[in-house]
């Protein structure tokens, strides 16, 4: 054969390892959806005052007692479950994003998160990631001896 034709077999068996080692290298580095990552594009700018949320709230026979530090507990009087034995749990809200974190009794936290839609001196909505929505009214501490 040709000196020629030799370069360009040369050549083109050069090229080939190229792309394959190419196409290796991004299949290997694929990056991959991670759910438990949340996109800074999901956060809208509406800021809730978090100094309204303090108290107790009402939603049926559903409590939640929001303390100014950021813990909380939750109970629910259709079970039969007093606020003395109700959930532990701390919460944070960040411009509309309202988030619960259990404290479980075997051990662990695990985090709730929700969509603030309204609060008001009185009244508190939020949606979660389900589209569940919850819709509190705040309660006198007298209301709760009755």
């Amino acid at each position: 054969m040709k000196k020629n034709t030799w370069i360009i077999i040369i050549i083109l068996a050069a090229l080939g390892v190229a792309c394959a080692v190419y196409f290796i290298w991004f299949h290997d580095n694929k990056k991959y959806y991670e759910p438990e990552v949340i996109e800074p594009e999901v956060f809208h700018d509406i800021e809730f005052d978090a100094d309204l949320l303090p108290g107790v709230w009402q939603e049926n026979e559903l409590y939640y007692r929001y303390n100014e530090d950021g813990t909380a507990v939750t109970w629910n009087l259709e079970d039969d479950v007093m606020e003395d034995e109700g959930t532990l749990l701390d919460w944070t809200l960040e411009y509309d994003r309202f988030t619960h974190y259990y404290h479980m009794d075997i051990g662990g936290v695990i985090p709730k998160p929700y969509t603030m839609k309204v609060l008001e001196l009185d009244i508190m909505e939020y949606e979660d990631d389900y589209g569940v929505n919850h819709k509190f009214s705040k309660v006198e501490e007298l209301q709760l001896i009755n």
